[in-house]
C-alpha cells in the first residue's frame, strides 16, 4: 500500500538510519506469523518475499491510521498489539540475502482499519468513479477524454493529481507504479476519481489509474486447471493464446437472461440500464475448472512482452449472446469492466 511506504522513510529516521539507507534496510509487507514468545515476526514483501524480522527490548512501535502520509499521527503501541494481517515496515538492519532483518523500529496498520479503509475507498469509487477508455489527450491542457458506455468525460487533472499505472504481465494493483499523464495514451484503459462537473460531463481528476489492456474474444480450446491455464483461439486474429489464470485474475459467468438483456441494449434504442461493471462485480466468482473446450469467453489482459502469452485479468463466460449482437461488445464489456476496484487492492 502507498500509504504505509510513504511514511517509511520518516519512520527510518526515527528509528536513526539515514535517508540513504531506507531501501536497503527496511521490509514492508503483511505479517503472516507471529511469535511474540521469542521476539519472531514473518512477514511476506508486496514482491511475494518471505522475510524474518527479529525485534527486541529496544524496537520501537507506532501504528498509523490508513492514509497517513507521514508519523504525525502515530501511537505508541507493543509487540503484543501486532496480529496476522497487519502491514508493517520493519527498520532496522538486513541481511545480503535480504530474508531477514534486525528491526530497531516496526510501524505498523491493523488488518481492521486496512479493511474499513479499503470499504470506504471502494464506496468512493462507486459513487465519484468513472471507468472507461481514453478517446483523446490534450497534454497541454492537462486533460483526456474518456469514453464510457455511450458517454463522454472530459478528465481534467491539476498538480494534486495521483497517477498510477499497471504494470506490464502483471494483474497485481500492488504492482501498479507511479505515473503521469505523459503515459496516457489513447486507447487506454483508465478509472478516474473526482467531482463531476455541474454537466454531468466533466470530472476533477484526484486519483487516475490506466493500463493498456488487450479485450478478446476467443473460444475455448483446451483446459488446464491444475496448471492454471486454458489455451483459446482469439476469434478476431484466428491465433492462438495460452492465458494465464491466478489468484488475482476475476473470472464470472453470465447467467442466460442477464447475456440476454446485456445483448439488447445493442438494439437500435436501447437504454444503457445500470452500470455494467457493478453488475458484473455483483456476480459469483467462476472456478476455472467450470470451464470447458468450446465454451466462448471474453477476456482482458494486461499488454505484456508475449503477444501469444496473456495473464487474465478479468474473464467473463456464457457471452455467446453478447458476441452475436455486436462486434465491439468485448471492447465496450471488459473495458468499462477492467480497473474494477480502482484503490488498493
Amino acid at each position: 500500500m502507498r500509504t504505509i511506504a510513504a511514511v517509511a522513510l520518516a519512520a527510518t529516521m526515527l528509528a536513526g538510519g539515514a535517508p540513504g539507507q531506507s531501501q536497503s534496510g527496511q521490509a514492508i509487507g503483511e505479517i503472516t506469523a507471529l511469535d511474540a514468545g521469542s521476539g519472531r515476526i514473518s512477514i511476506k514483501t508486496d514482491q511475494g518475499e518471505a522475510v524474518a524480522v527479529t525485534v527486541g527490548d529496544s524496537t520501537s512501535f507506532r501504528r498509523v491510521p490508513p492514509g497517513a502520509l507521514d508519523l504525525t499521527k502515530a501511537t505508541r503501541i507493543g509487540l503484543s498489539d501486532l496480529g496476522v494481517g497487519d502491514r508493517i515496515v520493519a527498520i532496522g538492519q538486513r541481511s545480503e540475502d535480504r530474508k531477514k532483518v534486525v528491526a530497531r523500529a516496526i510501524i505498523a496498520m491493523s488488518r481492521s482499519d486496512l479493511a474499513q479503509k479499503r470499504l470506504q475507498e471502494q464506496e468512493d469509487w462507486q459513487k465519484r468513479g468513472v471507468s472507461g477508455t481514453v478517446s483523446a489527450v490534450d497534454p497541454g491542457a492537462g486533460s483526456f477524454t474518456v469514453k464510457s458506455g455511450p458517454k463522454d468525460f472530459a478528465v481534467q487533472s491539476s498538480g494534486k493529481t495521483e497517477y498510477r499505472r499497471y504494470a506490464p504481465d502483471s494483474v497485481r494493483f500492488s504492482d501498479a507504479r507511479p505515473s503521469s499523464l505523459s503515459e496516457i495514451k489513447v486507447g487506454d484503459q483508465v478509472r478516474v476519481l473526482g467531482d463531476k462537473g455541474a454537466n454531468g460531463a466533466s470530472i476533477g481528476a484526484e486519483r487516475i489509474v490506466s493500463g493498456s489492456f488487450r479485450q478478446i474474444a476467443a473460444t475455448i480450446s483446451s483446459v488446464n486447471a491444475q496448471a492454471g491455464e486454458i489455451v483459446v483461439k482469439d476469434l478476431a486474429t484466428r491465433k492462438t493464446i495460452a492465458v494465464r489464470v491466478n489468484s488475482d485474475s476475476t473470472m464470472r459467468r453470465l447467467p442466460p437472461a442477464m447475456a440476454a438483456a446485456l445483448a439488447r441494449r445493442y438494439q437500435p434504442g436501447a437504454a444503457t440500464g445500470e452500470n455494467t461493471g457493478q453488475a458484473l462485480d455483483r456476480l459469483p466468482a467462476m472456478p476455472l475448472s467450470e470451464l470447458k473446450p468450446g465454451d466462448a469467453i471474453m477476456l482482458s489482459s494486461t499488454t505484456g512482452s508475449d503477444p501469444a502469452r496473456v495473464t487474465a485479468v478479468m474473464l467473463l463466460a456464457g457471452v455467446e449472446p453478447l458476441l452475436t449482437a455486436s462486434p465491439t461488445a468485448t471492447r465496450d464489456i471488459m473495458s468499462g469492466w477492467n480497473l474494477g476496484g480502482g484503490g488498493d487492492q
